[in-house]
């Protein structure tokens, strides 16, 4: 049998409720730890009289340290429950909202969760007002996502090596540092030792010319003649080419020699071999070229020298071969250091000769007249440049920006791909500061924030009590408007509120 107390209880309820327990009955009592019977130890002298006179076996329940305590105190038996916070606060919970008079009875001698409980339950009311004032008034959110622009900005930034920490603090001009950087490049050649030959002494061919024009030409020296397919040659002498007479076209005859490119800038090799009749043409005169009035033929095959003299390598072929490749080097530098660039948070600078290259070898494996088909050589250079880092520059616009603040329109991010550098000769002193003009797009869109146009209270003074389709066709008229979306809530409602309260607007910024 169990009995529990509670604070409000009166101790006539108590012994009255003992005295009806019958004899020799064991039981187990539970009083609520805030009753006034713990503060008077007379009254559980009366209890403890009326539990020995009916023989009751009775064993007092508790979870409270205190009346642990005070039992233990008077002599009585107690069953001391020792409960899991986490499990009784469980309890609790479930207590109320499954069963609340229990609940009230197991707090309501607890001051401080009393007053905690009213609270709360002050709170639950409010809120469940709340809710049914939105159910039964519709309110409106609308999502705006502003439209993105584009402003260029140009500034003649200096960029100062990063070395140099004291130019930043005496400088007036925005400035951004520079680091520097080089690597070590190879390059792998090779080439028929008949083409070296025809690159150093070409062969020389007769053609002749025809001129059916009523015109005389005189050309110089190097004039270039093609063929139909795109081969060229070039005169060694100047011509004097007579005009048409007595329906007998002007005739010339004169040496060429093949050039070391077509003119698609494809070396030539053995393609100068052109059969005789083959027509040619001068490249840049109007009458020929275009007109076809004036043209040549070959009057033999055109063919190389002797083999014997193909396969010998000279020291003028290396010579020459080592010229090229410091030509090569020095009019690539800047495409080889691009192609080697592949740091996505660098930017390479290749203004003001900023691409340097030393040649460190030349590696040309043969010996003079040796007899080889091809010609082989390795050259190897270090190139030096210059870069600077993207975040440097970000940081670098990102000041220009905030020293000519918009009150309109609000800073997004800038566009990498617009990057512009102009080179200017001058703009190199002798401290390797350099000034160039940078362009940049800067993208940016309206500041909803400042909203100086005051464009959320006109979209909220036009669009109430209006449809939803409506109201998005107005609102996407602003140009500062990208998209929006328009929800109504509750769902039965198709048209905005008619208070200006209930509509909210949100900004995707």
């Amino acid at each position: 049998m169990k009995l529990f107390f509670s604070c409000d209880d009166s101790l006539l309820k108590i012994f009255k409720t003992l005295e009806k327990i019958p004899r020799w009955k064991k039981v187990e009592i539970s009083i609520d730890p805030d009753h006034s019977l713990f503060d008077n130890e007379w009254r559980w002298k009366q209890i403890k009289e009326i539990l020995e006179k009916r023989s009751i076996n009775a064993i007092f329940s508790t979870q409270s340290e205190k009346c642990k305590k005070f039992f233990e105190k008077i002599w009585l038996k107690t069953n001391y429950i020792e409960t899991n916070k986490i499990l009784k606060a469980l309890n609790t919970v479930y207590l109320f909202f499954f069963n609340i008079k229990k609940f009230h009875l197991d707090t309501k001698w607890k001051k401080y969760w009393t007053i905690l409980i009213y609270w709360f339950e002050s709170i639950l009311i409010l809120w469940i007002l709340y809710v049914i004032y939105l159910l039964m008034i519709p309110n409106a959110k609308i999502t705006i996502n502003p439209s993105q622009n584009t402003e260029t900005i140009i500034y003649n930034f200096r960029y100062y090596p990063a070395t140099d920490t004291e130019y930043p603090e005496y400088s007036k001009y925005l400035s951004i540092p520079y680091y520097t950087w080089s690597f070590e490049y190879k390059y792998d050649l090779s080439m028929n030792t008949t083409n070296i030959k025809y690159l150093q002494n070409p062969s020389v061919w007769e053609i002749k010319i025809f001129n059916t024009t009523n015109e005389s030409f005189t050309f110089v020296p190097n004039t270039r003649f093609i063929t139909e397919d795109g081969r060229l040659f070039q005169s060694t002498i100047y011509v004097d080419l007579p005009a048409w007479y007595d329906w007998v076209a002007g005739e010339k005859i004169i040496k060429v020699k093949a050039m070391e490119q077509d003119d698609n800038w494809i070396i030539m090799w053995n393609r100068w071999n052109i059969p005789s009749w083959t027509k040619l043409y001068i490249k840049n005169l109007k009458q020929s070229f275009f007109l076809k009035e004036i043209y040549a033929i070959a009057l033999s095959d055109f063919t190389w020298g002797t083999l014997d003299s193909e396969w010998e390598i000279t020291q003028q072929d290396i010579d020459l071969l080592s010229g090229k490749l410091a030509t090569y080097i020095d009019q690539q530098k800047k495409n080889i250091a691009i192609q080697n660039f592949a740091d996505k948070e660098w930017i390479l600078l290749t203004f003001s000769d900023t691409v340097n290259y030393k040649i460190k070898s030349i590696d040309i494996p043969h010996e003079i007249w040796e007899k080889n088909s091809l010609i082989n050589w390795t050259v190897t250079a270090e190139i030096d440049f210059i870069y600077i880092k993207w975040s440097d520059l970000i940081s670098a616009f990102s000041k220009y920006i905030q020293q000519r603040p918009s009150e309109k329109t609000k800073f997004i991010s800038l566009d990498k791909n617009s990057l512009t550098f102009y080179e200017d000769d001058g703009s190199i002193n002798n401290e390797k500061i350099f000034v160039v003009p940078t362009k940049i797009q800067a993208i940016q869109w309206y500041d909803f924030s400042k909203d100086i146009n005051w464009i959320q209270n006109e979209i909220k003074d036009h669009i109430l009590w209006n449809t939803t389709e409506s109201a998005r066709a107005y609102i996407l008229q602003y140009p500062e408007i990208s998209s929006v979306k328009l929800k109504v809530s509750p769902k039965r409602y198709s048209t905005i509120p008619k208070l200006k309260s209930r509509i909210k607007i949100l900004i995707n910024q």
